[in-house]
């Protein structure tokens, strides 16, 4: 239960940080990081124990946070 609540943490910490960060500059950004803590925090309301599964699925929401973040980078470019 503890793994979970640090987790939730984490992930909102970043949430809050990218959000502060890229307020003005790049707001697509902040889209990015909410869409990524509401992934992970999915991930551990479907898996009940640190294990494989909830592994499996915060590494596919790492990876799709990296996804959206590069295409907010080129437009916040552009």
């Amino acid at each position: 239960m503890q793994t979970i609540i640090k987790s939730s943490v984490i992930a909102l910490s970043f949430s809050l940080l990218a959000a502060c960060q890229n307020q003005v500059q790049n707001p697509e950004l902040n889209q990015c990081a909410q869409q990524n803590y509401q992934c992970e925090s999915t991930c551990e309301q479907q898996s009940i124990a640190q294990g494989l599964k909830q592994q499996v699925c915060s590494a596919k929401c790492v990876e799709s946070y990296n996804q959206c973040k590069a295409q907010a980078e080129k437009l916040g470019s552009l």
